[in-house]
């Protein structure tokens, strides 16, 4: 029987999986937009994209920005 720590991590992986399809092709400001729009932070969208913490939580700012105009 798979226990509960294994059938978090497969979700987690699968999560992950459907958040890379669903951002394909898009701009990293659309990447990241999307990924903060569901929820996820800063670290779980670096993951995912393939950068860095600290870029994400600047595109993230810059979005805010573009947002307030």
């Amino acid at each position: 029987m798979v226990d509960e720590k294994k059938l978090f991590e497969r979700l987690d992986r699968i999560a992950k999986l459907i958040a890379a399809v669903a951002i394909q092709g898009k701009n990293l400001k659309e990447q990241v937009n999307l990924l903060s729009g569901i929820g996820l932070q800063p670290s779980e969208i670096a993951e995912i994209i393939g950068k860095s913490p600290n870029l994400v939580r600047v595109t993230k700012a810059s979005l805010k920005k573009e947002k307030a105009r």
